[in-house]
């Protein structure tokens, strides 16, 4: 851990949980100097401890989707398949392994698309 003095660490603090240059600063006791903040950013002690205080948060956030996932699945494998909720918590599931996000795809020019849905194809020229 990077030990850096009480306004230092105040400042590297509010960086890592997001704030503005300025604001964060300003949180730390020091004058609101866009200049000085920066300078204050590139420092490597302050930094590291950014990049410290990033990690364990990024940890922390990590296992609450571990746990998140942990207890939807659950329920989802609980609940009768003709339940009410049953396809929520399967939705919920998919979204948080990112199973549902499209892939993106770049067209440029003039092309044939064929989509082949169960077996069966489409042809949208």
């Amino acid at each position: 851990m990077t030990k850096l003095k009480p306004r230092q660490e105040k400042f590297a603090k509010a960086l890592a949980t997001g704030e503005t240059l300025d604001k964060a600063a300003k949180k730390a006791g020091y004058k609101s100097d866009r200049r000085n903040a920066t300078t204050l950013a590139k420092k490597e002690d302050i930094s590291r401890r950014v990049e410290e205080l990033r990690a364990v948060v990024e940890e922390k956030l990590e296992l609450s989707r571990q746990e998140y996932l942990k207890t939807a699945w659950s329920r989802y494998i609980e609940l009768a398949p003709d339940h009410p909720v049953t396809a929520k918590y399967g939705e919920m599931v998919a979204r948080a392994q990112g199973w549902n996000e499209p892939d993106k795809v770049e067209l440029n020019g003039g092309m044939d698309i064929i989509v082949r849905i169960g077996g069966k194809t489409q042809d949208h020229r």
